[in-house]
């Protein structure tokens, strides 16, 4: 490891955040009161129409002179409370994050929108390196700061599956109802709801193990029309798993993927995904190429990147001949 690199790795596990760092963080958040545009009412639906009113919650100094704090919201006062870019994830500490959603989902009338980036592409190395180490050191006893948490070149809190994100939301009283890129539609939990029984990820990680070797096959050897008509296929008679074990399929499909000799392949993931849930099998899948750069496969509504060229694969075009 070159030297700039250990003293990086050195620096991220000797980084460590405490409960007022935390506090200190949502009290530099700063709250606008504005009202529904168009690209919020087509995102929560039916619930809210143009001009009702709503919180954006933003990084401080972002609305200005004018804006308030997080402490001035009151309750039910607005139909929405949106948490901007750029927001949760530099929030220190999961207890702090969820207070942040305790307090949108007690301003909030009708729905909290919340953009969180979750990324797992090129994330494993670090994972291994970072967050392998830190479990230890917790295991010890020793203060360490959570998976996930970076502090290079400034402190943020990856997610690397939806696993974590929905157990904070879940905490703060809410649950995912839609999705769009990395902007998460939450409503208020109903009461006695039945907990997920997802499968453990060592049982998804060994499905995907065992499927990875014609997954490979197949697309190096049919056109991604063909090739993704046959995991559908394959995907039709597999159950649909619920947002926790789709998580972890998609956590064992990631690991999978980033173990096997070469690149990693996000076309392989895809497939994978495809191939093991009902529910994925029926998903659009994106094909977006940028001129002089390779192409990204990705699910429709799952990640934000634009293209020079895309097309997509409904389930429905996707047949084999």
């Amino acid at each position: 490891m070159a030297k700039g690199g250990l003293r990086r790795l050195i620096a991220e596990l000797r980084g460590a955040v405490a409960a007022e760092d935390g506090d200190a963080a949502l009290a530099r958040l700063s709250v606008k009161r504005t009202t529904s545009d168009a690209a919020l009412v087509e995102l929560v639906g039916g619930a809210v129409v143009a001009g009702e009113p709503i919180a954006q919650i933003a990084v401080a100094g972002q609305w200005g002179a004018g804006a308030e704090r997080i402490s001035d919201l009151q309750a039910r006062e607005v139909a929405v409370v949106s948490i901007g870019r750029n927001v949760y994830t530099r929030v220190p500490t999961a207890e702090a994050r969820v207070r942040l959603l305790e307090a949108a989902r007690r301003a909030a009338r009708t729905a909290v929108v919340v953009h969180v980036p979750v990324i797992d592409d090129g994330s494993h190395l670090g994972r291994v390196a970072i967050d392998a180490p830190r479990a230890v050191l917790r295991a010890a006893g020793l203060p360490v700061a959570e998976p996930g948490d970076r502090f290079l070149p400034r402190y943020t809190h990856g997610f690397f599956d939806e696993e974590a994100l929905l157990g904070e939301l879940a905490r703060a009283g809410l649950a995912v109802t839609k999705r769009h890129g990395f902007r998460f539609l939450t409503q208020p939990a109903v009461n006695g709801t039945r907990a997920e029984d997802a499968d453990p990820f060592v049982t998804e990680l060994r499905r995907v193990v065992q499927m990875v070797r014609e997954v490979d096959r197949e697309r190096k050897n049919e056109s991604p029309q063909q090739v993704l008509a046959a995991m559908r296929a394959r995907g039709a008679g597999a159950r649909e798993r619920g947002p926790i074990g789709r998580a972890r399929l998609r956590r064992a499909v990631g690991w999978t993927d980033a173990l096997l000799p070469g690149s990693p392949s996000c076309y392989r993931r895809v497939l994978l995904e495809v191939a093991l849930d009902g529910g994925a099998a029926r998903e659009t899948v994106v094909f977006g190429l940028d001129v002089g750069s390779t192409g990204h496969v990705a699910f429709e509504n799952r990640e934000e990147r634009l293209f020079d060229v895309s097309f997509t694969i409904p389930p429905s075009s996707a047949t084999r001949p």
